[in-house]
């Protein structure tokens, strides 16, 4: 498809954006999607052949060294003076020495949205490390929970969490808007890492251990990767303990539940042990008819499987182009370029890539002061505002937990037997926590009823329901909007809402074997899938963003906007600039089993006490401080993690210990950054999760602590 140019909701923002890492400036990239005025300055060098640089400066204005009659200080000054946003991913302390810190320019433009993405952390003794996502991926916990052949940390191929970072930054821009500005935000690279492992990071206080994904190469029976007979791999996503059922029974293996082991409960194929004896039985099984055979054997049974493909496959494909996720460009000097399309959809102002980026000198932009109210706003920018979460598992109920995050007030309605998801009652808990929770049978006319004035009252509506049986509930689109013509749409699917795949199901897993992302990881050998949920969360992080930007719409044309996500769309946002193609395009990163980075700059090594990550251009700097002609993966083998830290440190070298998995939450970088805290789960007790996704300051009130 041809460029798509819209009014997006955030036409006529001038965002100044002084960014240099993915989560800074794909931040950018989507709000220049929704119609920003983005100038970015301070561009350091870049390849025009580099795909980051293609895809993530899209829509922006890139400023040049040109300062006219001032110098480049009070050019730079001048333009946060006059804008609405200054999105910077700076190292803890750049800001201040600049004076470009929230105090200082909120005493010079109140209404200013202050949003700072360090890559790490606000404080501690990582937070100032040069941005690069192996090491995010070792500090927050990401590697140490990919799947490995034994207990090791991996590096993952596609920086899935800076990418999150990036979206959960662009929702808190859309948030600070929406909620009249005036306010500052620090969204960190641990918010990234809670966000994408919530689920995952847990301890219990009162119990002796809590279930969740495991990491183990190939993961448990009911969610893995299988080789079909044809050589073909395939992906079953029988999360709960219906669809795992059903597919025992689709594929002839019913006799796995009466093992004396599994003993008929799908929480003992959870251990780690059962599990992989009952993998290595359902894997024989597999092995004895093609691919072809048992995809179509389990879509009639409703199971939630699909091939492992290609990333040319998938953008090729007919659901990344009835979810517009992909956009065809022509570059001055590239030629035909094929990138990601925008990854969320409005109903009335959608927005969409204008165009590649563009040039301008910095003392040309901005002459203007902006008008209209000029105050700083208090309390988190969403309080007041009202959800109504219809949504179930995790993508969609993500959407509000995010706005609760940001103040909204957020009750969740449950069908009478419960969210399904509940079968991972910690998890459940980590997901929704800060929401009220209620149970209602919309199938009989008192539950309608009760949940037509419940909608009545409410600003935002989250669903994961297909239209069809929205419409069976008596919940139609014309039902609602009588009720509620205020109300703010937002539905998330797995594959979008219109095609042959609209109706089918679909977990995170699933969209990684069909996007490409688990053949990269898997390289030349056995696919690999993240146990994270990352297409989950991101799509509820850039569903919030369109649920935000059609609040901010709201307020200013009075209309409300239907609000449309799928994990398909989210799946080429969270492969952006690999999925960005043209002719002489570098070759794209590839991965293998136990993968321990691209090259010896950057990796994970071991040492004697546990592992170490390395991000560094300087080979021979790496080379000294090991005192090595060259590196390989035994060089430091020898020494402990704390021995080799101090000696590459002295040396310049950019490293970090590898968050080890046991006893993770109790690490001192992750307490004195609050990633934390100790909520009640009724069947578990005391139970530590993440804290959450955000920290805001209003107008001059400090950041608020654990809520």
């Amino acid at each position: 498809m041809a460029p798509t140019i819209g009014t997006g909701p955030f036409t006529g923002v001038r965002i100044l954006e002084l960014t240099t890492g993915t989560a800074g400036r794909t931040a950018g990239m989507l709000l220049a999607d929704f119609g920003a005025e983005v100038a970015r300055a301070e561009v350091p060098a870049q390849s025009p052949s580099d795909p980051r640089a293609v895809c993530w400066d899209r829509g922006k204005t890139l400023l040049g060294t040109e300062t006219g009659p001032g110098d480049a200080a009070v050019e730079l000054r001048r333009l946060a003076e006059n804008c609405d946003v200054l999105l910077s991913d700076a190292r803890p302390g750049e800001l201040e020495r600049r004076g470009l810190d929230a105090a200082t320019l909120g005493s010079a433009n109140p209404g200013i949205v202050h949003a700072w993405l360090p890559p790490y952390a606000a404080r501690g003794r990582w937070s100032a490390l040069p941005e690069d996502p192996l090491l995010l991926a070792a500090i927050g916990g990401f590697a140490a929970h990919f799947p490995a052949s034994d207990e090791r940390p991996v590096a993952p191929v596609v920086p899935t969490v800076s990418y999150i970072h990036g979206a959960l930054g662009a929702t808190a821009v859309a948030a600070a808007l929406a909620g009249g500005g005036g306010r500052a935000v620090t969204v960190t690279g641990l918010h990234a890492a809670a966000a994408a492992q919530g689920t995952m990071m847990m301890a219990g206080l009162d119990v002796e251990r809590i279930f969740s994904a495991g990491k183990i190469l190939g993961g448990a029976p009911n969610f893995r990767a299988y080789r079909a007979g044809d050589g073909r791999w395939l992906f079953l996503a029988a999360l709960t303990p219906g669809f795992f059922f059903e597919a025992l029974d689709a594929v002839g293996r019913m006799d796995l539940l009466v093992r004396e082991d599994v003993g008929g409960e799908f929480t003992n194929i959870l251990k780690p042990e059962i599990g992989r004896a009952v993998a290595a039985e359902l894997a024989d099984t597999f092995a004895q008819r093609p691919a072809e055979h048992w995809l179509s054997v389990l879509a009639e049974s409703g199971v939630p499987s699909a091939p492992v493909s290609s990333r040319e496959e998938w953008m090729d494909s007919e659901v990344v182009a009835l979810n517009r996720a992909r956009a065809d460009l022509t570059h001055p000097a590239l030629g035909a370029v094929t990138m990601p399309g925008v990854p969320v959809a409005l109903s009335a102002s959608p927005g969409g890539i204008r165009g590649l980026a563009t040039t301008s000198a910095a003392h040309e932009l901005w002459r203007t002061p902006r008008e209209g109210a000029k105050e700083p706003q208090q309390g988190p920018p969403l309080a007041g505002t009202r959800v109504l979460d219809l949504a179930t598992f995790l993508a969609a109920p993500f959407v509000s937990s995010i706005l609760a995050d940001f103040g909204a007030q957020v009750d969740k309605i449950e069908p009478p037997e419960g969210d399904p998801y509940r079968v991972y009652s910690a998890s459940f808990a980590a997901v929704n926590q800060g929401k009220s929770l209620a149970n209602l049978d919309l199938r009989s006319e008192r539950g309608r009823e009760t949940f037509l004035r419940l909608a009545a009252g409410a600003d935002v509506l989250v669903d994961n329901l297909r239209p069809a049986s929205l419409d069976r509930l008596g919940l139609g689109e014309e039902v609602l909007t009588a009720g509620n013509p205020a109300l703010v749409r937002c539905s998330v699917s797995a594959y979008g809402r219109t095609g042959a795949w609209a109706d089918l199901p679909g977990f995170d897993p699933v969209v990684q074997a069909l996007s490409g992302m688990m053949l990269a990881q898997g390289g030349p050998g056995q696919p690999v899938a993240s146990t994270a949920p990352v297409n989950d969360v991101a799509t509820g992080a850039l569903a919030a963003f369109g649920v935000l930007a059609a609040l901010f719409d709201r307020h200013r044309h009075g209309r409300a906007q239907h609000v449309t996500a799928s994990l398909a769309a989210t799946s080429t946002f969270l492969q952006s600039a690999e999925l960005t193609t043209f002719d002489g395009r570098p070759p794209a990163a590839e991965g293998g089993a136990d993968f321990a980075g691209p090259d010896a700059g950057h990796r994970l090594y071991q040492a004697t006490d546990g592992w170490l990550a390395v991000a560094t251009d300087d080979t021979a700097a790496l080379a000294r401080a090991a005192g090595r002609s060259t590196v390989d993966k035994d060089t430091f083998a020898r020494r402990t993690v704390g021995e080799w830290l101090d000696v590459l440190t002295a040396h310049g070298v950019p490293a970090c210990r590898v968050l080890a998995a046991q006893d993770e939450l109790a690490d001192p970088f992750l307490v004195e950054n609050e990633f934390s805290h100790v909520v009640h789960v009724p069947d578990l007790g005391r139970v530590r999760v993440v804290r959450g996704y955000s920290d805001w300051v209003s107008g001059a009130a400090p950041a608020p602590g654990p809520r």
